[in-house]
């Protein structure tokens, strides 16, 4: 007997949300946001928020998008049923739609309306991590959605509709592309699958109401952003689009009398970083001694907000960072005692300190006696400053790679049990606490001269 292929079930993601990346302005039009902004920071700009909706079919990179002001939002059965009409890469309505809890409170009767047209509304659970992952890739991709026409200083309603062929077109060329070097042949096999089926196109529905109620969860993202910092308009050289970017526009403060101009820049957020993700202590320790909080840290270290005056220099002290003329931005001075936990911080921070490799670091143990069975020792002998120590837990991966980590990475050196044993126990005290880190390692320094084999 022949066996017949079980009939593939047709799941599509429903989402609704407060774009993150695009606004209205009206000089500009659509105008792209590159790093999101709080809705009350985006009004001092002059920019108005647009809801975005979108379908996605469940595990495809098959995705139809829609746009609106947030002042005059679509009924959602209209959404769907235009999408299901006119999108052809969704193949019709599907089997199982897909909500967040959000959408079924906000819109009560969607169930019952669904079910008419035979579509069956499934309320996601909180474990569910599918559906909010196409809301953020939908978020992502809308980014990158503007065309020529999208150019053009158009008001609200003109400026929308262009974006919204703009999505339409989006849509449309993805299903028709060649995907062979984007994805992999499962993949591939699965989506001309997909779209190998016939089209369930529903029967309309006359409505002329809205049939939802919006809320602050529209724009729940914007809880995670950090401060207002400042920011530009740029009109992008590639296809005229109108951008709004973190900083502030220099060119607007050049005099083009000047002769000179200073290109150093304040690379402490990169030194910074580099050099807590080796610290002995936790971020969270180092955000409280400087009297931030660790996200306010880790905003500061990722470039997206700045410190107040006085935590930024009481972090710099903290890690005893300071201004290096020769390279023309700042350095770790030291002394440190510093973990290997990740190559590229651990190797960002080692250059940083020794000036682009001014040192020769080599693994320390006892001439006699037994070593410390959890920690391996580097000394790093800097020629333009104190020595460092960086701790290396035993059986760590890291450990093979240190010579390409740490330039001019010497042999294995063996010193006396007394000089090992202050390394040992001037790291185990320098762990204590953030602050004892350089303190410790500023008395060992005065100990360092006289053991250290010339």
């Amino acid at each position: 007997m022949n066996q017949q292929t079980p009939a593939l079930t047709r799941l599509h993601h429903f989402y609704v949300g407060i774009a993150k990346f695009l606004f209205h302005h009206p000089m500009h039009g659509i105008v792209s946001v590159r790093d999101p902004i709080k809705l009350e920071d985006a009004a001092r700009y002059g920019l108005s928020p647009l809801l975005l909706y979108g379908l996605t079919v469940a595990g495809l990179p098959i995705r139809w998008m829609t746009f609106t002001s947030v002042d005059q939002p679509r009924a959602l059965r209209d959404v769907l049923l235009d999408a299901w009409r006119n999108a052809d890469g969704l193949r019709g309505k599907p089997d199982i739609l897909l909500i967040n809890r959000n959408i079924e409170k906000s819109c009560p009767d969607l169930v019952s309306e669904m079910k008419t047209i035979g579509v069956h509304v499934k309320v996601a659970d909180a474990k569910e991590k599918s559906l909010p992952g196409s809301l953020r890739s939908a978020q992502n991709a809308s980014l990158w959605l503007l065309g020529k026409r999208s150019r053009e200083k158009l008001p609200l309603i003109r400026s929308i509709q262009e974006l919204c062929l703009d999505a339409q077109y989006n849509h449309e060329s993805s299903i028709r592309e060649d995907r062979s070097g984007i994805n992999s042949n499962k993949i591939n096999n699965e989506i001309q699958q997909w779209l190998n089926l016939p089209s369930q196109i529903p029967e309309p529905i006359v409505t002329n109401e809205l049939d939802w109620k919006p809320g602050p969860w529209l724009s729940s993202w914007e809880s995670l952003l950090p401060p207002a910092q400042p920011r530009y308009f740029n009109i992008s050289t590639l296809n005229g689009t109108m951008w709004l970017l973190i900083g502030e526009n220099i060119t607007e403060n050049i005099d083009i009398d000047d002769e000179w101009i200073d290109n150093s820049y304040d690379n402490t957020a990169k030194v910074v970083k580099n050099l807590v993700a080796c610290w002995p202590n936790s971020p969270k320790e180092i955000a409280t001694t400087v009297g931030v909080t660790l996200k306010e840290l880790q905003w500061f270290m990722s470039g997206k907000a700045e410190l107040s005056r006085q935590a930024y220099f009481a972090l710099r002290d903290l890690l005893s960072i300071e201004y290096n003329e020769s390279m023309c931005g700042y350095v770790g001075t030291g002394p440190y005692v510093l973990m290997a936990k990740t190559p590229m911080a651990l190797q960002g921070s080692y250059e940083n300190l020794s000036c682009g490799g001014d040192a020769c670091p080599c693994e320390v143990i006892p001439y006699q006696g037994v070593a410390d069975p959890s920690w391996r020792y580097v000394l790093i002998n800097n020629y333009s400053g104190p020595p460092s120590i960086v701790m290396v837990p035993r059986g760590e991966k890291i450990l093979e790679h240190l010579p390409d980590l740490l330039m001019n990475y010497g042999e294995i050196t063996s010193v006396s049990q007394e000089f090992y044993r202050n390394i040992v126990s001037t790291c185990a005290r320098a762990c204590r606490e953030p602050t004892a880190n350089i303190r410790e390692m500023q008395h060992f320094s005065k100990l360092y001269e006289k053991h250290w084999p010339n």
